[in-house]
C-alpha cells in the first residue's frame, strides 16, 4: 500500500509540473517588431502623432511628458526642415511606454524595452507624423 501511495503521490508531481510547464510556455513573450527603421524618442518631450491614408487623418493621438514613443517603419523615416517633426511612410507600428513601466534604461536598451509596450498600433500603406509639442 506504502508502494502504491507514492507511485501516486510521484504520478501526481509529475502531472503538476507538466501542467505548470505547459502554462508557463504559452505566456506570449514581449516581442519586438520585424521592421527594420526604427525611431526612438525619450519621455522627456510631448508628441502628436498623425496618421493618414491617401492624405486623410484616420488617427491622431497626444502622447504626453513622461511617456517614451518609438515608430517603426519598412521605409527610412523622412526628417523635414520643422524641428521636432519626423514622418514615416509604408508600414508602420507605433509604440508607447509609460516611463514608470521602465526600470533603469541604458544605453543600447531602448529596442529591448519598446517590445514590453502596452500600446502597439499597426498600419500598412500608410503616412504617420510624429511632432514633438513644445509647450
Amino acid at each position: 500500500m506504502a508502494h502504491r501511495r507514492g507511485l501516486l503521490t510521484v504520478g501526481s508531481s509529475i502531472a503538476g509540473m507538466l501542467l505548470v510547464g505547459a502554462t508557463l510556455s504559452t505566456r506570449s513573450a514581449a516581442q519586438g517588431p520585424e521592421l527594420a527603421n526604427r525611431y526612438f524618442s525619450s519621455f522627456a518631450r510631448a508628441h502628436r502623432v498623425t496618421v493618414s491614408r491617401n492624405g486623410n487623418v484616420v488617427a491622431g493621438f497626444d502622447i504626453p511628458i513622461g511617456v517614451y514613443l518609438s515608430v517603426y517603419s519598412d521605409r527610412p523615416p523622412v526628417r523635414t526642415a520643422q524641428e521636432g517633426r519626423v514622418e514615416f511612410h509604408g508600414n508602420v507600428e507605433i509604440r508607447t511606454l509609460p516611463r514608470a513601466d521602465v526600470d533603469r534604461p541604458g544605453p543600447g536598451d531602448a529596442e529591448q524595452m519598446m517590445a514590453r509596450a502596452p500600446l502597439v498600433v499597426a498600419a500598412q500603406n500608410v503616412d504617420v507624423v510624429s511632432e514633438t509639442i513644445i509647450p
